[in-house]
């Protein structure tokens, strides 16, 4: 057998005598000894676990910052869903700018959606990041406390080792050397009991060693999961970060375009009122014909709400009328709503809002009272074009439903919901009746110049649950 000198912080137990023949068999004994010690470290310790345990905290620790993972991962879910909702609305209002006949209310309505994406995104983006600067913090403290630890691990292997060594060379002194060269009866005992003591000693070592070695599993895979998972949401933050920055240089361009098409439906507005108007002073009167546009209008409104409290006897008729409208193959397109314009071709001669021009009523929109108000849209294609219906649904008035306030020629729809559509200065030419069932597209008029017009022209307007809305948001 080779003897080791002793190295180890153990203490090395000498014999005080010299010339005295070590015994081989007592290393079968300490052995023996060390056998039970490292049954213990093999042991599962009885009854419940400590609530310190260790290892317990960093399978709960693991847990913990799984949820945070599967929380990050739903709100970047949720980040590019939102992501692709922009992208649609950017094309629309992209698409809504690029057409000849682009509106700006319509397409200021787009952006104001658009500009909302942008918002919610921006906000989305900020919470997404502030979670990966928390993971990213949970994480270098887990590599730290790894760091630590395994510094600490490789310290008790260390002392393990060093104290497996001295036990290995203690073997080598016999108990009756240890009984000779003790100076008592009582000394000797105590050498004999130390030895058994660092037998439980290494056996506690070893136990910590394990219960170590299983933690730094558990907060090893923790941080290499984490580590994975924020590699990917570093990487799909950044991807959306330059998407969304591109996304605001698009906005910004669309804003400036929309602020020049502003600008160019103002002028229009101008114009359109500085004609009418003209148009109004060379027709002389003008003082009866404010005075009658004013009652004509009072007795519109009176209309719409007699043709309100008729809605519910009609719904069943507009429901069929709907049904028809599906089964039948559409040559024009229709709108969300299930509109379509009342003409195939046409100009607009004057838009629905407030007005410079002195015929037009006043009204009041959204709580603001406007002296000279247009309740709709004024359209030509010429006298006789046809006038279509723009949506499905049953006739509720035509002829002259306005007498004696208005001599001019219309037809008024009901489409369900409150809404009714009025077509207005057609040709004194009845095409449909009340409760008549009528689809898109199906002429009920033709273009004229009947009542206070100036021209031939479709004075097209939509009424809402008793409010003149532009009929553009109905269209497509």
């Amino acid at each position: 057998m080779t003897t080791h000198s002793s190295g180890s912080k153990g203490i090395d137990i000498r014999s005080k005598r010299s010339g005295v023949t070590r015994r081989p068999h007592l290393a079968a004994t300490l052995a023996a000894l060390l056998v039970v010690g490292w049954s213990l470290v093999s042991s599962a310790p009885a009854g419940p676990a400590r609530a310190a345990d260790p290892i317990s905290q960093a399978k709960a620790r693991q847990a913990a910052l799984q949820r945070t993972i599967a929380d990050q991962q739903a709100e970047l879910a949720a980040l590019q869903a939102q992501s692709a909702r922009l992208d649609q609305e950017l094309n629309l209002a992209t698409a809504a700018l690029s057409q000849v006949s682009a509106e700006y209310d319509r397409v200021a309505g787009l952006l104001v959606q658009v500009q909302q994406q942008v918002d919610a995104i921006t906000a989305k983006l900020t919470t997404l990041n502030a979670q990966i600067a928390q993971l990213d913090k949970q994480l270098a403290q887990l590599a730290a406390e790894i760091t630590t630890q395994t510094v600490d691990l490789n310290a008790r292997e260390r002392l393990l080792q060093d104290h497996l060594r001295a036990a290995y060379e203690q073997s080598q002194t016999s108990l009756l050397e240890i009984l000779l060269s003790a100076d008592s009866l009582d000394a000797a005992s105590n050498q004999v009991g130390y030895l058994l003591n660092v037998s439980d000693q290494d056996a506690a070592l070893a136990n910590d060693i394990r219960r170590i070695r299983a933690e730094l599993t558990v907060k090893q895979g923790t941080l290499a999961a984490g580590r994975a998972e924020l590699a990917t949401a570093r990487a799909a933050a950044r991807r959306q970060a330059d998407a969304l920055s591109r996304r605001r240089q698009q906005l910004s361009a669309l804003q400036i375009r929309l602020g020049e098409l502003k600008s160019a439906a103002e002028q229009k507005k101008q114009a359109q009122g500085a004609v009418l108007n003209a148009a109004l002073n060379a027709q002389g009167n003008v003082q009866e014909q404010l005075r009658r546009s004013k009652i004509a209008a009072d007795a519109a409104n009176a209309l719409v709400g007699r043709l309100m409290a008729q809605e519910a006897a009609r719904q069943k008729a507009i429901a069929e009328a709907k049904a028809r409208a599906a089964a039948q193959a559409r040559q024009n397109q229709l709108s969300a709503r299930g509109f379509r314009w009342p003409e195939g071709a046409f100009s607009i001669t004057q838009e629905w809002g407030p007005t410079d021009f002195e015929l037009e009523p006043p009204y009041t929109y959204n709580g603001k009272n406007y002296p000279h108000f247009h309740a709709g849209i004024d359209m030509g294609n010429g006298c006789g074009t046809p006038i279509l219906a723009a949506g499905a649904g049953v006739v509720v008035a035509s002829g002259q439903p306005l007498l004696p306030f208005d001599v001019g020629y219309g037809v008024v729809i009901a489409h369900g919901g409150g809404v009714v559509s009025w077509y207005w200065h057609v040709q004194p030419v009845v095409v449909v009746q009340p409760g008549q069932q009528v689809i898109p597209g199906q002429v009920i008029a033709y273009e004229g110049a009947t009542g206070m017009a100036t021209g031939c022209h479709l004075h097209f307007a939509i009424n809402d649950n008793g409010i003149w809305q532009n009929p553009r948001w109905y269209l497509p």
